[in-house]
C-alpha cells in the first residue's frame, strides 16, 4: 500500500536520517528573504546549519532570481516595521507623559520609564540604520552568494519556459500542486512555484539524489492543511517526485528544518532561535497576521466596505492611509503582506489589483 500511496505515509526514522546524511538540501526564495526578518543571532544560527551541509546545498535558478528581485522590497518592508514600532512606542509614552493622569505612578518611576523609552527608540533607530544600509552593502546577500557558489541550477530556455507555461495552465485548471494558488497572478509570475518545482525534479533525476526541500510557503498547494493546521506535504507532490525521479522527498518549513537539524545533524541551535523562526513564519500566515497587526485588520475592513470585485483597482496608499488613519509606511507594509499571500498584485507605475476575495478581519468575524 505504501508503495502505491507514498504521499500518505511518513518515511521511517532510518530513511529520514539516510536522506539527511546523503541527500541534497534545496531552498526556496522565501527562506533567503526571511533571513532579513530574523535577529542577528537567529540568522547566524540558521546560516551555521547551512555551513554544516554546505557540500550538499542547492537552489533553483528561479528561486535565486526571485530572491534578488524581492530583496530590496523585503528590506523596505522591515524598515517600515521599525517605524511602526517607534510610532506605537510614542503613543505609549504620550499616555504616561502627564503624571496627573497616573496618580499612582511616582515621578521617579515616570522619569525612569521615559529614559527607557528613549533608550529603546535610540536602539531601534540604530538597528533600522543597519538594516536599511543593506540596500547597498548587504552581508546577508554576500554570505548566501559564498555558500551557494557553484550550487545554483541553470535557467530554462525561452522555449522550455513556454512549454512549462502551457503545461502549467492545464495543471492549474485541475488544481494540481504546486502553484495553482497563484493562478490569478500575471503571466509568467503565476508559474514561479511550478518552475522551482520542475527545476528541483530535474536536479533529483539528473543527479540521482534524494531531496530535502525547505520552503516557508504555507499555501495549500504545497501543504495539506486541515482547520488551519499544516499536516504534511501534499501527497500529490510526494508521488510526482517519486514517479518522475525514482528518489525520495522530504519537505520542511524553516523552523521544522532547524528542529530536525538539531536531532539528526547534532546542531546545537537554541530553542529561542527556533521559536523566533516559528514566529517569523507565523507573521507570514494571514490569519495570525490579522490578529497581530491592527493596520492590516483596519485595511481589510475598509477594502471590504468598498465591495470590490476580483480584478478591481485598489485605492492608492495615500487614500488608504487617510481612510484608515494609519501611516503610509504602515499601509505599504500591510499591502506587501497581502501581496505575499496572493490577494493583490502591485506593479510599478500601475494601479494595485485585487486578485482574490479578501480574508475576514477578526472584527468582522466577531460581529457575525
Amino acid at each position: 500500500m505504501k508503495n502505491l500511496f507514498p504521499g500518505y505515509f511518513d518515511e521511517s526514522k532510518v530513511t529520514k536520517e539516510e536522506i539527511w546524511e546523503k541527500g541534497t538540501f534545496v531552498f526556496d526564495a522565501n527562506i533567503f528573504l526571511n533571513l532579513y526578518r530574523y535577529s542577528d543571532t537567529t540568522r547566524e544560527d540558521f546560516l551555521k546549519i547551512l555551513h554544516q551541509i554546505s557540500d550538499r546545498v542547492w537552489v533553483p535558478h528561479h528561486a535565486v532570481n526571485e530572491y534578488l528581485q524581492s530583496r530590496l522590497t523585503e528590506i523596505k518592508s522591515q524598515a517600515s516595521s521599525y517605524d511602526n514600532t517607534v510610532k506605537e512606542m510614542g503613543k505609549l509614552e504620550s499616555a504616561f507623559d502627564n503624571n496627573k493622569q497616573h496618580p499612582f505612578v511616582s515621578e521617579s518611576t515616570s522619569n525612569d520609564l521615559k529614559a527607557l523609552f528613549k533608550r529603546i527608540k535610540n536602539e531601534l533607530e540604530a538597528s533600522k540604520g543597519i538594516h536599511t544600509s543593506r540596500m547597498k552593502n548587504d552581508p546577508i546577500k554576500d554570505a548566501l552568494a559564498a555558500l551557494f557558489e557553484g550550487k545554483v541550477g541553470l535557467p530554462y530556455t525561452d522555449d522550455e519556459l513556454e512549454a512549462i507555461f502551457e503545461l502549467g495552465d492545464l495543471r492549474y485548471e485541475q488544481k494540481t500542486p504546486p502553484g495553482y494558488k497563484d493562478s490569478q497572478k500575471d503571466r509568467p509570475r503565476k508559474f514561479g512555484d511550478l518552475i522551482v518545482w520542475f527545476q528541483t525534479l530535474k536536479l533529483a533525476k539528473d543527479s540521482k539524489t534524494d531531496v530535502v526541500f525547505v520552503t516557508d510557503d504555507n499555501k495549500e498547494d504545497w501543504w495539506t492543511i486541515e482547520n488551519g493546521l499544516t499536516i504534511s506535504p501534499r501527497p500529490e507532490l510526494i508521488k510526482e517526485f517519486k514517479d518522475d525521479t525514482d528518489q525520495k522527498l522530504l519537505m520542511y518549513r524553516a523552523h521544522t528544518f532547524v528542529e530536525e537539524a538539531n536531532k539528526i545533524l547534532g546542531s546545537t541551535i537554541n530553542p529561542d532561535t527556533i521559536e523566533e523562526i516559528r514566529q517569523a513564519h507565523m507573521d507570514t500566515d494571514i490569519t495570525s497576521a490579522l490578529e497581530k497587526y491592527q493596520a492590516l485588520s483596519d485595511l481589510i475592513d475598509y477594502l471590504s466596505s468598498l465591495d470590490l470585485v476580483v480584478g478591481a483597482d485598489i485605492p492608492s496608499e495615500r487614500n488608504l492611509s487617510s481612510k484608515t488613519s494609519h501611516s503610509r509606511s504602515a499601509i505599504r507594509e500591510q499591502l506587501g503582506r497581502l501581496e505575499s499571500h496572493g490577494f493583490i498584485e502591485r506593479s510599478h507605475g500601475k494601479a494595485t489589483k485585487l486578485l482574490k476575495e479578501l480574508p475576514e478581519s477578526p472584527e468582522s468575524t466577531s460581529q457575525k
